[in-house]
């Protein structure tokens, strides 16, 4: 048996406290998808009124901070500490690329920046990443995983024999999950 198989059977299931709010936060993202997806799809996020929305760009950073973190979290699995940084810098200068062109396509052939690609880009980078938190905080909840929802795919990954497992219990849990898993052990531990 390899040490991240044993190591990830070690570590701590979350209380009912955690897993319930793991399980509301996995409904905050779906009524998140549910507000920007419809059967139009991508095409009310090609109206440059988006770009004056505070709540659209709260989204596109929020999902932003969650796509780098969760790069460095995958990288750190793979390949080790060290490999993190240089893989979310990595990601953030090829998303940035990613953008400008579609933004320079989109003024060539629409004669705009916002528009059809720059929009649709954003809109469907928005989805994955909505997608992934929702499957990611369901699973978590489904394993009794404690810590971020991100770190739900390293411990998979280490289940199936590829990486190691680490649990993302720091800056990167926005949320504060691993605070309230840390809480609900002690509860625990001062009850028995």
């Amino acid at each position: 048996m390899n040490n991240s198989h044993s190591k990830s059977q070690t570590m701590p299931r979350t209380g009912p406290i955690g897993r319930l709010a793991r399980l509301a936060l996995a409904g905050v993202f779906v009524l998140t998808f549910l507000s920007f997806v419809g059967p139009e799809g991508s095409a009310r996020f090609r109206n440059p009124h988006i770009l004056g929305e505070p709540l659209a760009w709260f989204l596109h950073l929020t999902m932003l901070a969650v796509f780098i973190i969760l790069v460095g979290a995958l990288a750190q699995s793979f390949a080790g500490p060290e490999a993190r940084r240089l893989w979310q810098v990595r990601a953030f200068v090829a998303l940035i690329a990613t953008v400008a062109i579609a933004a320079v396509i989109g003024k060539i052939t629409q004669g705009s920046f916002w528009g059809l690609p720059l929009a649709d880009l954003v809109w469907w980078f928005d989805v994955l990443i909505v997608v992934e938190q929702f499957v990611a905080l369901v699973l978590a909840v489904a394993l009794g995983m404690p810590g971020c929802e991100i770190g739900v795919w390293s411990q998979l990954l280490a289940k199936l024999g590829r990486g190691t497992a680490k649990s993302e219990d720091t800056l990167a849990c926005i949320v504060g999950l691993h605070l309230l898993d840390a809480w609900e052990a002690r509860r625990k531990l001062a009850a028995s």
